[in-house]
Formats: C-alpha cells, structure tokens, sequence
C-alpha cells in the first residue's frame, strides 16, 4: 500500500527518496489539525498536570477536550505563528488559568477537569532528585557525565538510579506519556524519610547542613531564613522560626539539629508537589 497520511492523499514516494521527510511535510502542514492539537494537548499537560484532553495519548472524537473551543484556539495560534513552541509555552504560563491559586474555595474545591484552580501536582523525580541537591547542598553521581551534571540535564533513560526509578521515571520503551508515573507511593515516602542516599546527603561534610551549622557568623535565624527560601522560595513564618530556632537550641550538636531542619523540609507536601 502507498503512504498515505490521516485523512491525506496517497503518496507516490521514488526508491531513492527517504519517507521521512513526506511525513515530516505532512505533520508541518497547516491544514494538518491532528499535530498542533496533540502537541498543545501535550504542553497543557505538562503545565497543568491534566491535559484538555485526558489522558494525554487518547485523542478521539469519543474522548473529546473539556473546552474544545481552548484547544482549538491553542492550536490554530500554534499553527499561524510557525510552530513557535517559545510563544506557546509563554502563551501558557503568561495565562490568568495558569496563575490562579491552588488553594479551593467553595465553588471549585470539587473541579477536577475545567481548570478553575490550579491541581498540585508532585515534582517530576529528575527536578524532585536536583531540588533535594540544592536545599542540601549536594549533587548526584551518574556515571559517564560530567561532575555536577544534574539529573534533567542527563541524555537519555540509561543511568541507574534509585531514586529516579522510585519516583516515575519513564523507561522509554514506548512513546506514550502514560509510562511517566506521578503517583504516590510507600516505596518514596520510605526513601525519603530514611534512605541512606538522602542521609548521606544530609550528613555530607560539605553540605548545606555542616555550612550552616559551622557559620558563626550569622545567628540562627538568618540561617533558617535561608533554608526556607532554598526549599519553598518563602520566608518562613515567625511560629517556623520559633519551631526551628527551638530545635537547634535544645540539641547538643548544631549539625545534627541542622541536618534535622533540612530533612523535615525535604519531607513536607509544600517541597514535593508544585501547587
């Protein structure tokens, strides 16, 4: 049988042609809907956690979007500004939908679907895995890449790592989305709460912790503020601060209180789920 795309004449591709390139001309075509609505679908998702279409890979006129009309003007402005994925993403983040609160109220604490808040969602493992680097002032091994390379920045799925496995990194054996796992699991609170790779972390000697706890410099609560703006980019409120400055004053070893400070931080829904 010739190639023929969705919907699309057949093709008369010569031996000496790669046909590739017709298909690649074919998903680019502008009267070609099938491409800029996945792939808006896709980059929704990502943004929000739930794509207009859900799940993701099911695009069917049976599973149709929760605002055809958004999904549409999505991808026709897509489509008329070149496939320019920078003005897409802008075009997303820069929405009033993408800014609203994750916090319910009364009218939209049951929406699950028409986008009236926004749905906290867990940190993908690679950002989960480099966020814990950076509160505890540490970074992660792969072998074959550079020191310092951090795990989004690894080239592909062949790196062994516990923790990223633990925690939904795709395997890559097939092109859906679906194989990405958010879910939550006893395996990953296990892992955090008592592993001895996030305790290693915490007690390194060049960590953030040991810094801390061996700057006289600063008093305590200066440091805390520190620690609260690394781990949820706020200052912490003036009962934290009491909490925590009560904590490293009753311990014998100020590293150790320290180490504590970073690892009930690391552990709270307010630094795994972007909400």
């Amino acid at each position: 049988m010739p190639p023929t795309g969705l919907g699309g004449e057949p093709l008369d591709i010569a031996e000496e042609d790669d046909p590739r390139q017709y298909l690649a001309d074919w998903l680019g075509r502008p009267d070609n809907e099938f491409f800029a609505k996945a792939l808006v679908n896709r980059y929704w998702k990502h943004f929000f956690g739930r794509g207009l279409v859900d799940p993701e890979d099911d695009m069917r006129v049976t599973n149709p979007a929760s605002n055809p009309e958004l999904l549409n003007s999505l991808a026709q402005d897509f489509i008329d500004n070149g496939y320019d994925l920078k003005r897409l993403v802008k075009t997303i983040t820069t929405s009033t939908t993408y800014q609203l609160s994750s916090e319910p109220n009364d009218w939209n604490k049951d929406d699950k679907q028409n986008f009236s808040r926004y749905y906290p969602k867990r940190l993908n493992a690679e950002v989960l895995l480099d966020s814990i680097d950076q509160v505890t002032g540490t970074t992660t091994s792969f072998a074959g890449v550079p020191v310092g390379t951090r795990a989004t920045q690894l080239p592909d799925n062949g790196f062994n790592s516990y923790f990223l496995t633990v925690f939904g990194r795709p395997e890559s054996s097939s092109a859906c989305e679906c194989e990405r796992s958010s879910e939550a699991n006893l395996a990953q609170s296990l892992h955090l709460l008592n592993s001895g790779e996030i305790q290693g972390k915490l007690t390194n000697g060049a960590g953030r912790a040991a810094k801390l706890s061996g700057d006289s410099g600063r008093d305590d609560q200066v440091k805390i503020r520190e620690l609260y703006l690394l781990a949820f980019s706020r200052v912490p409120t003036a009962e934290e601060i009491q909490i925590a400055q009560a904590h490293i004053e009753k311990s014998e070893q100020a590293k150790i209180a320290y180490e504590d400070i970073v690892w009930a931080l690391i552990n709270t829904k307010e630094f795994l789920f972007n909400h």
